[in-house]
């Protein structure tokens, strides 16, 4: 397996890391509560994941393995808290949602070590698709429970 970057820890729930092209990427995790707050028993444990160029031009590094390999790097230091669970949102604003999800869906399965299970849904919003993955742990005691709300929020998320 590929060698990850070098992560740089800002703290718990945010990283930055530099690739061989010279680009910069931070990926962090934010408090994600507010969108299960009908599910109490789980909410605190819910981050969103997010990933961003932070300098330089990402199309540069479109086939750039080792960023998967990084990412995954992340993921194992995120769900060392087995309850932690994070949901990925691709962004539509520049309705590239499509190739986002297929780049995420690609690094989850080339490089999950079989800890981690994906859960994968669309929101209908405003007669727009958007794409969005919930990952957890396999070992998460309350993992039925998320996966049940997950899909329930994926549904009625046009309902307001």
């Amino acid at each position: 397996m590929l060698s990850p970057y070098p992560l740089q820890e800002n703290d718990e729930y945010s990283y930055e890391f530099l690739t061989e092209q010279g680009i910069k990427y931070a990926i962090y995790f934010l408090d994600y509560s507010y969108m299960f707050s009908d599910y109490p028993a789980i909410a605190e444990n819910v981050f969103s994941f997010n990933i961003d160029v932070a300098e330089g031009n990402a199309d540069s590094s479109i086939n750039d393995d080792r960023i998967g390999a990084t990412i995954l790097e992340v993921f194992k230091l995120f769900f060392a808290k087995l309850q932690n669970v994070t949901v990925y949102v691709c962004d539509s604003i520049d309705e590239r949602q499509l190739a986002r999800k297929r780049k995420f869906d690609l690094w989850f399965w080339k490089y999950n070590d079989g800890s981690l299970l994906k859960e994968d849904g669309i929101a209908l919003i405003e007669g727009v698709e958007i794409y969005n993955s919930l990952l957890l742990h396999k070992k998460n005691i309350k993992l039925t429970e998320v996966i049940l709300a997950y899909k329930e929020l994926n549904e009625r998320a046009g309902d307001k």
